[in-house]
């Protein structure tokens, strides 16, 4: 019996949805969960099948530990950091499972997955790399060099079996996740995905690495799996197509994907590609896309409403190493007033948009004149002063060493 799971939060439930459908139609025996990070109240499915539900974050997670991640972690950081507490959640309160899929909300289903673990049933981990075949030439339009931080396997995807093994892949997994599953290049951290690197050393002999096309075909392997439909089946490369990862996927136009430069889009743009995001973004549509877009995270702001923006969960995750904030979304609660006390609480539209770069007018304009400045700097101090000042800002370009202006004693 196998259970197939994503994690979204509210905002994105018309995509989990959509998933949930393409799981019905190729896996109508499986169980299918969608975990929501910010909570299920008032959420209701819009179709019916036997066996697919709705699942509370809260429920996986113990409460201190689910308010300190939900608050220093961003969405997608949070929704990544428990995927190995739903794992657990399943393996333990559900016996006649023997193996569990996890997908993100963005995948959609064209085959059943059952290929995937097909001559393994003595595996306990699967995971798909980005990458399968070697190309001498480095003409991919996502390029290599990008998976160097996201990490060698994409976790869109990841599958465990219930073996004497998977206790401890999980939690290793969890234990790392509960204070590492940032997305941050400076430490060479990518949310959950880029401590599987690890996987081929520490669990060699319980790791499948997905060799089959035809699994997470997405925008950075679509060259080496091309698209095609064959007898009214669509297939990569070789394989027949099992799913496709929807990664970057623009809702609101007709692009494949977002995350490749202009200069490459053409590769995305073919008669077939164009089609086949259409029928997909259609159907999320019809699962009420712009509704579930509207609702607010939950986790985007203090119980009094104002904002918290990068800068608070960065500044709270060098804080904590030190001490502990209880209710850390409370308005009422110590770190609020820490930070309130260091004037670090803004109520601007610009904060509630977490200092985006469309908060700032004539962005171009403004990095002009910095320049300028920067240029009159560099005669009035000369080069080495100047070259230690830019070492300098890059280390106070990150957020997390400001803790300075709430800690006074540091």
């Amino acid at each position: 019996m196998i259970h197939i799971f994503t994690i979204t939060a509210r905002n994105y439930l018309s995509l989990a949805l959509t998933l949930g459908q393409s799981v019905a139609r190729h896996h109508p025996e499986a169980r299918f969960t969608i975990c929501v990070a910010d909570g299920i109240d008032g959420v209701a499915m819009n179709y019916e099948h036997p066996g697919h539900g709705l699942l509370d974050a809260r429920a996986v997670l113990p409460h201190d530990v689910f308010e300190d991640t939900a608050f220093k972690y961003n969405i997608t950081e949070f929704c990544t950091s428990f995927k190995p507490a739903v794992f657990k959640h399943i393996f333990a309160t559900e016996a006649d499972i023997d193996l569990v899929y996890y997908l993100d909300p963005d995948t959609h289903l064209y085959a059943r997955l059952d290929p995937i673990t097909a001559g393994s049933l003595h595996k306990t981990l699967y995971l798909a790399p980005h990458l399968i075949d070697c190309r001498v030439a480095d003409d991919h339009p996502y390029p290599e060099f990008k998976h160097l931080w996201e990490g060698i396997f994409n976790l869109g995807f990841c599958a465990l079996r219930r073996t004497p093994a998977m206790p401890t892949v999980l939690d290793w997994w969890d234990a790392r996740l509960r204070e590492y599953c940032y997305a941050d290049q400076m430490d060479g951290l990518h949310t959950d995905q880029k401590w599987m690197d690890y996987a081929p050393v520490f669990f060699h002999d319980d790791l499948q690495v997905v060799r089959h096309f035809g699994v997470n075909v997405a925008h950075w392997n679509l060259s080496e799996r091309p698209l095609h439909l064959r007898d009214g089946i669509y297939h990569a490369g070789a394989d027949e197509l099992i799913f496709f990862h929807f990664s970057g996927f623009e809702f609101k136009g007709n692009s494949l994907t977002k995350h490749v430069p202009p200069m490459h889009q053409d590769s995305f743009a073919t008669p077939l590609l164009l089609s086949f995001a259409q029928a997909y973004r259609e159907a999320v549509h019809a699962n009420g896309y712009e509704e579930f877009l509207a609702t607010p995270y939950a986790f985007a702001s203090f119980s009094d409403g104002t904002p918290v923006t990068a800068f608070h969960r960065r500044v709270y995750r060098e804080l904590t190493k030190k001490t502990h904030f209880p209710a850390p979304f409370d308005a009422q609660g110590p770190l609020y007033r820490n930070l309130d006390r260091a004037g670090l609480l803004d109520r601007s539209p610009a904060a509630k948009a977490n200092y985006s770069k469309a908060t700032v007018g004539d962005l171009s304009g403004k990095i002009r004149g910095v320049e300028r400045v920067m240029r009159l700097l560099f005669k009035l101090v000369g080069v080495r002063r100047y070259a230690q000042l830019i070492k300098l800002a890059s280390w106070l370009g990150r957020f997390e060493r400001h803790h300075f202006l709430v800690n006074r004693n540091a």
